[in-house]
């Protein structure tokens, strides 16, 4: 299960605004965030970048929901992780948004999609096309999972498996959002592409014409003065 309120990240109130602001935070290893939700309005925070880090190290990511705690008070909240900014070249992060978790209301989550197994497609020089990564799905806290583990062991060359071949793996109360005919993983041919040695072979030949022909010299004074005589 993807819920561990063991699991504690302390934060604190963040004062300040602006990008000035927000470097200063990053360079002492803060990470500007917010937290909302939950019927309460949204409070601006700074939590520490390693902390998140480790988090992220769990089987479920950023679906785990853990406790999240207010430095220096006694107030703490079930909270998860809605959206995480990453700088692409350095790779720290820019900026989170927490969301308040309430036990016994639905969220709106993306699991992630893993593939396993020998496809059998694959041995008969057929490629897996993973399409799908993750599925959006509405679910209670209390049954939250890492992932979905989809099986393409079967899988033919020209076949394919569908969100609704998921279906199995949701809990009781959850349900997906995305249509259950959308395809998850499929089986199919590369195509090779073929260069153009058309155009080439064209071009030798010209070249090698060009190099037949005979280069013309214009004419020197005493020749003209033979053919004038």
């Amino acid at each position: 299960m993807a819920e561990s309120p063991e699991i504690v990240v302390t934060v604190e109130t963040r004062e300040g605004r602006g990008s000035a602001e927000a470097g200063r935070m990053r360079h002492q290893g803060m990470v500007p965030a917010v937290v909302y939700g939950g019927g309460m309005p949204p409070v601006p925070i700074a939590v520490d970048e390693h902390s998140i880090r480790e988090l992220l190290k769990g089987a479920a990511g950023e679906n785990t929901i853990f406790l999240l705690k207010l430095k220096g008070t006694d107030e703490e909240r079930l909270a998860m992780i809605k959206e995480l900014q990453v700088d692409r070249i350095s790779g720290h992060f820019i900026h989170i948004d927490f969301i308040r978790i309430t036990r016994g209301h639905k969220l709106t989550v993306k699991m992630p999609v893993e593939l396993v197994g020998d496809c059998v497609g694959v041995r008969h020089g057929g490629r897996v096309d993973f399409v799908t990564r993750d599925v959006e799905i509405e679910i209670l806290p209390r049954e939250m999972f890492d992932k979905f583990v989809l099986d393409v062991s079967n899988l033919e060359v020209g076949e394919h498996l569908k969100v609704a071949d998921l279906a199995s793996q949701l809990p009781e109360n959850a349900k997906f959002l995305e249509d259950e005919n959308r395809v998850v993983a499929v089986v199919e041919i590369p195509k090779i592409i073929e260069e153009p040695v058309e155009e080439e072979i064209e071009d030798e030949e010209l070249v090698t014409a060009e190099a037949e022909e005979p280069e013309v010299i214009g004419k020197g004074k005493a020749e003209e003065e033979e053919e004038a005589e």
